[in-house]
């Protein structure tokens, strides 16, 4: 069981809901079925990273944008949170889980007969959009939630839901949600089930240790320009995981699933000395083996330097993970049955093993009622089956002696034996390599707390690292070519928001290019380039429509990021032969905002790095530069509207030899030390300034 770090660093507020809908839906099920099986066991991998984000739920300290988004009175959404809620329930949710509801099926076959997003809006009415945040609660709704007598009751309506729905359905899922630990502790101590548990954030090991274990896994594997080598950060990783989860639970445990099951030799000499097992893929052994696999090491354990390594059926995991949520459940647990039979009669020894891992919460949602038909029948076949005992892996240990040792343990992972779905890549080396500055940086400034993760014994809690965040693996499995997601968007600007913050722990300004998505050239807002040379008259006001006319307009989006309280909502800009002009417009005057110790910051990344900051404000405003110094040559006024002149020289243009230069740009709000808000939200304005001749390029009758 494992999410990412879904927290901005920057707002504290989480981006994707995952952790809360698999709660619902998975996590306190899982376990749940298993109890309802007298002699069914299993393992359960729980990271520290969601252990710590269902703490979080409960007791009801987060920020869910999405969860704001879909309580948020159907009756007081914009055109854009609308188009937000259409997004998330038609994207967001598989057909699997969207098939059980009439209504839900109703309004997805609707908009997918709609040329786009703009065509539903002007056609559905407010109740649609009502109907549409209860049935995409109600759908991730697990066996447990939708046996409540409330859930029923709203189930029961079919449409027409009220408000008052949607907090049931809200406050029921965080009930739950409470119940989770309590249970797989009570599982857990009855031996029942097994918890285990992995390095805080889930981070690549060997990646970690060092990114040129790439190469032991793959000679051919193109490593990033930076090398990345932090062994103490493996050492960390592991520590602060260990040690939360037996905060939560009460107890240290016996094994780990290295993330990724990704291994090396070095990763297994740290690992040896914190848990007494570990898991992983049978390519692990089959590389460490010189290539080959006999039938009897194919059902055994290994022992190398007093650990013990588990190595997972790769075939009958996938088909669980991948392929029987396409085929009938008696016809996926037959077959089960049947290829653990060959199995059994191939091992002929009754210590062998068969160990299936897998993904605990993200297949299920691809299967009829959210998989829970197909375990249950599962479940029951392999109780009936005189050939297979079901066993945690500690147990397995108390009753059997792991005396085969493995001379070397090969470098790789559960995806094909090696590493390259997360290094090789160009986005992913790009990655890399930013992540070895911000570590670099850390090392550097040791004397300040650089979002080092620690735990605040007084109150009970620990806070975040945001260096140890950006080492989880999830970013990196989503960078670049292999992986899609509708998501990318959010996983990118995580990561860079997690660096970004490295460095304002250290009291150093981050790196430009934190500013900019990794992937692709996809940098610029949408927006217009300016068409004609301007010289507005700055007063603040919207005193004339015409002196903006000929500039260049990128207008608020809400993008992947959904903000319910946006401030700015367009920003125009141009130029003529000598300044820059920037306009930015609000949702409401921005008198309103900028007053207090409240603040506007211009960045420019082209033709140079170079803030310009605005603070005080009254008839006209102070405009400051990086260092706090008053730039006199620079405008700027705030009523309606905040309009501001720079002069190309603050930018170091030299208007004797340059006349055609790249400008880009980005604008953050923000009070006292808080930034709070980015305009673009995650990219920045570019457009091309031309000093000379620009009116007869684009001169028009």
């Amino acid at each position: 069981m494992h999410q990412p770090p879904y927290e901005d660093a920057s707002t504290g507020t989480f981006l994707l809901p995952w952790v809360y809908l698999h709660a619902t839906k998975d996590y306190y099920d899982m376990a749940a079925l298993l109890e309802r099986h007298p002699r069914m066991k299993a393992n359960f991998n729980l990271t520290p990273c969601l252990l710590e984000q269902l703490q979080q739920y409960q007791n009801g300290t987060v920020k869910d944008q999405t969860l704001e988004l879909l309580m948020r009175d159907a009756e007081r959404m914009s055109e854009k949170e609308k188009a937000s809620v259409l997004r998330l329930c038609f994207f967001g949710c598989p057909e699997t889980l969207i098939n059980r509801f009439p209504r839900y099926k109703q309004l997805y076959d609707f908009f997918r007969a709609q040329g786009s997003i703009q065509d539903a809006l002007d056609s559905l009415e407010i109740e649609h959009f009502r109907d549409l945040s209860c049935l995409f609660l109600l759908a991730w709704c697990g066996q447990t939630l939708q046996k409540d007598p409330a859930i029923k009751e709203i189930t029961s309506k079919r449409k027409r839901f009220n408000e008052d729905d949607k907090r049931v359905l809200l406050e029921k899922g965080k009930e739950l949600i409470r119940g989770i630990v309590p249970l797989y502790k009570k599982l857990h101590l009855a031996k029942k089930i097994e918890v285990s548990t992995s390095p805080f954030y889930h981070p690549l090991l060997p990646l970690l240790y060092s990114n040129s274990q790439a190469i032991e896994a793959n000679p051919y594997c193109q490593l990033p320009s930076a090398r990345f080598s932090a062994p103490e950060e493996v050492e960390r990783q592991i520590t602060i995981g260990l040690s939360y989860f037996e905060k939560i639970f009460g107890f240290r445990p016996e094994g780990m699933w290295p993330p990724e099951g990704a291994v090396s030799q070095a990763v297994i000499e740290i690992l040896k000395n914190r848990v007494h097992w570990i898991a992983t893929d049978e390519e692990i052994l089959r590389k460490s083996l010189g290539g080959e696999i006999s039938k009897e090491e194919r059902f055994m354990p290994f022992r190398h330097n007093g650990l013990v390594l588990f190595f997972r059926d790769r075939v009958l995991s996938d088909f669980i993970g991948f392929v029987y949520s396409r085929w009938p459940n008696e016809k996926s647990v037959e077959h089960f049955i049947l290829q653990a039979k060959a199995r059994a009669d191939e091992a002929r020894d009754e210590s062998a093993l068969l160990l299936i891992a897998m993904d605990g919460e993200n297949a299920w949602e691809y299967y009829p009622d959210g998989g829970f038909p197909f375990l249950d029948a599962l479940y029951t076949a392999i109780e009936n089956a005189d050939f297979l005992e079901p066993v945690t892996l500690s147990e397995y240990l108390q009753r059997f002696a792991v005396t085969e040792e493995l001379e070397h343990v090969a470098t790789g992972s559960w995806i094909n034996g090696n590493l390259d779905t997360w290094i090789g890549d160009p986005v992913k080396n790009k990655a890399w390599e930013y992540l070895a500055h911000a570590y670099q940086v850390v090392r550097d400034v040791a004397h300040v707390e650089c979002g080092i993760h620690g735990h605040d014994e007084q109150a009970g809690t620990y806070k975040p690292c945001y260096l140890l965040r950006a080492e989880a693996s999830d970013w990196f499995w989503w960078f670049g070519k292999g992986h899609a997601s509708q998501y990318k968007k959010e996983f990118d600007y995580l990561f860079r928001q997690n660096l970004k913050a490295v460095y304002q722990k250290a009291s150093l300004p981050p790196p430009q290019y934190l500013d900019r998505p990794l992937e692709g050239n996809g940098i610029e807002a949408v927006g217009s380039r300016p068409t004609a040379y301007i010289s507005p008259e700055i007063t603040g006001r919207r005193d004339s429509f015409y002196k903006w006319t000929g500039a260049g307009k990128c207008e608020f989006q809400h993008g992947s990021v959904h903000r319910l309280e946006p401030i700015l909502a367009c920003v125009h800009y141009g130029f003529d032969r000598e300044n820059i002009y920037i306009r930015a417009d609000g949702f409401r005057a921005l008198s309103e905002f900028l007053n207090g110790d409240s603040w506007f910051k211009v960045v420019f990344i082209k033709p140079i790095e170079k803030t310009f900051r605005i603070a005080s404000c009254g008839d006209s405003c102070v405009v400051q530069d990086n260092k706090g110094q008053a730039v006199s040559t620079a405008q700027a006024k705030v009523f309606d509207v905040l309009e501001m002149k720079i002069p190309f020289t603050e930018i170091d243009i030299n208007l004797k030899e340059q006349h055609r230069f790249t400008v880009e740009f980005y604008i953050v709000l923000g009070k006292g030390a808080l930034e709070l808000e980015r305009f673009p939200w995650d990219s920045v304005i570019s457009f091309e300034a031309v000093t000379r001749d620009f009116d007869l390029e684009n001169w028009f009758v």
